[in-house]
């Protein structure tokens, strides 16, 4: 009979943890959201296909996109119905070429395109701050 007790009594407080940790992890889902990162295939099938969303172009070794992508972070977390993408630049060879040939556009990186039935509405280059961000996107892809 004292083995049964002990055995529900272990069972109980690992099912209790196992609740907590499955509420942790429910949370982090609804609460956090993080940009796609893809491949240059992808957008190139998203611009052909109409899509409207938001892509940023730039080289993950460098000191500024690194900081610029915590800012992409926040921003997606925050507004987790805008479909925002991330291409990193580093191992693309002929970038340029690739950006003025899909895009229509030379640019230096970071670059956040808003990109509206597959059509590039606005572009900015550089980082910018989360509000900078916000306010750009929000005029551009109503």
């Amino acid at each position: 009979m004292e083995f049964i007790k002990k055995f529900a009594k272990e069972i109980s407080v690992f099912g209790l943890v196992l609740v907590v940790f499955l509420g942790l992890f429910i949370y982090r889902q609804a609460t956090f959201k993080d940009y796609k990162t893809i491949k240059q295939s992808h957008l190139t099938e998203m611009i052909e296909s109409k899509e409207d969303f938001v892509v940023v172009l730039g080289d993950s070794s460098n000191t500024t996109v690194a900081g610029y992508q915590t800012i992409m972070t926040q921003y997606t977390t925050k507004n987790r119905s805008t479909p925002f993408y991330y291409l990193d630049t580093k191992d693309i060879k002929n970038i340029n070429e690739y950006v003025e040939k899909t895009l229509g556009e030379s640019v230096s990186y970071p670059a956040t395109f808003v990109i509206k039935k597959g059509e590039v509405i606005a572009k900015k280059e550089g980082s910018m701050q989360y509000y900078s961000l916000y306010d750009f996107i929000k005029e551009n892809l109503k």
